[in-house]
């Protein structure tokens, strides 16, 4: 598990990022830039869409996440590898919400409902990178004289 934990963490992060950031982008899309007057309004209906983009993003974030964390290996090693990042993931997030958040405010079926559509997401993309070759140079040939 030792060699899996150090690309799982670092992917984990990375999908932290990426969540954030994608959900920020698509819900300004969906909605609109916030202006000066209307930021109740903003804040009213990005809530409202919330929880669609969380599993939407989410779940494409994790598929492509769990696939590169499961990349350089083979067979199981890379679902293994692809889970244990999906893992990694939801105690960071629970961290997050624990830290700074009001965990009282946490609705229990929708925040399982989304780590178990990450966590699918995420074994998909570790089961889709054990069944591509990883690139492999082709050999150089040696003179033999």
């Amino acid at each position: 598990m030792s060699r899996f934990l150090p690309r799982a963490i670092g992917f984990a992060i990375l999908s932290v990022l990426l969540m954030a950031v994608g959900s920020v982008i698509v819900l300004i899309v969906l909605v609109g830039a916030p202006t000066a007057g209307g930021v109740a309004a903003f804040q009213h209906e990005a809530a409202s869409r919330a929880e669609s983009v969380d599993l939407i993003v989410g779940t494409l974030v994790m598929l492509l996440t769990g696939w590169l964390a499961g990349r350089p290996f083979a067979g199981r090693d890379a679902i293994f590898a692809a889970g244990l990042m999906a893992v990694v993931y939801i105690v960071i997030d629970l961290a997050i919400v624990f830290l700074f958040g009001d965990p009282a405010q946490i609705a229990v079926g929708t925040t399982g409902r989304s780590y178990a559509f990450k966590i699918v997401a995420a074994l998909i993309g570790g089961w889709l990178a054990s069944r591509t070759p990883a690139f492999e140079p082709e050999p150089v040939p040696l003179d033999e004289e």
